[in-house]
């Protein structure tokens, strides 16, 4: 944990915000906390970003932004203490290191700053405000910085979910090796817990089961499908509801009013029946 996160995980959610301090690097025992306090202009880019994390704090007066603001912050320190060491063949690793800290140290700085993160909440609540909602309504998120060729940048992806009722209809944004894959999934909630009944995807790591769009030409429409009869995955299993923030800063799901976003949460039945179909069972061994 760095200097700022120390400061950060004493308070409570409770407590009164108090004002960024000064990094004691006397105290500082991970290897990341030494290399910010052994760089003037990290140790000066942290205080900084400090100050704009405090000042946007007090500004926040939305509970339950204020408290997703505080956990998205712990989650960024976290992820900034793992290092930021690209390849080996680096010509010198720590001067690269210190580089990629003090940019992303800068980048937090500015999203703090602007009041993005706040603002993306906002359109999270607005979206929500049009569903019954429910306990399986929300984000579930992972966070990493992304090396070069993506120029060290903070990326979080991961699941978000709209409930209407007993209907659940989610994105998942996937990253793997410099591209991203969207999947969609039709849940319904049986017995306490969501059970997926229909899937499809779309981009890089695009499965058998193409989601439809109304743009797609015949070829692509005579292929595409959601699949009603998915096999559960350990790669991408079902969050439970104490996994998911109500409200998450930093994702990059976005659960807009697409027209088959929309359908899913108000049709009667969904997936469409002239878009679907099921993948045989799998045999067993």
């Amino acid at each position: 944990m760095d200097c700022f996160g120390a400061l950060l995980l004493a308070m409570t959610a409770v407590a009164p915000v108090s004002p960024a301090h000064a990094l004691d690097c006397a105290k500082a025992p991970a290897r990341v906390d030494k290399v910010i306090c052994a760089s003037p202009s990290l140790r000066k880019a942290d205080a900084a970003m400090s100050a704009a994390y405090f000042k946007l704090l007090r500004a926040t007066t939305d509970r339950e932004f204020h408290d997703a603001l505080i956990r998205s912050q712990r989650r960024w320190l976290e992820v900034r203490s793992q290092g930021a060491r690209g390849s080996q063949e680096d010509d010198d690793v720590e001067i690269a290191e210190r580089e990629a800290l003090l940019k992303v140290t800068r980048d937090r700085m500015k999203s703090l700053q602007t009041g993005e993160l706040v603002r993306r909440m906002e359109r999270q609540r607005g979206v929500a405000s049009k569903d019954s909602g429910g306990a399986f309504a929300g984000y579930k998120t992972a966070c990493y910085l992304l090396p070069p060729p993506h120029g060290w940048v903070y990326g979080c992806f991961g699941e978000g979910r709209r409930q209407n009722s007993d209907r659940i209809c989610s994105v998942e944004l996937t990253w793997a090796t410099g591209h991203g894959t969207e999947y969609r999934t039709v849940s319904i909630v049986k017995d306490g817990a969501p059970k997926p009944v229909a899937t499809c995807s779309i981009g890089y790591a695009e499965t058998t089961e193409r989601c439809p769009d109304a743009d797609d030409d015949a070829e692509l429409k005579a292929n595409a499908r959601w699949n009603t009869n998915p096999v559960p995955s350990n790669e991408r299993p079902t969050p439970h509801a104490s996994d998911l923030w109500k409200y998450d800063p930093d994702t990059s799901v976005e659960l807009a009013d697409q027209e088959w976003m929309r359908d899913c949460l108000s049709a009667a039945t969904y997936p469409p029946a002239d878009v679907n179909r099921a993948d045989p069972a799998p045999k067993k061994p």
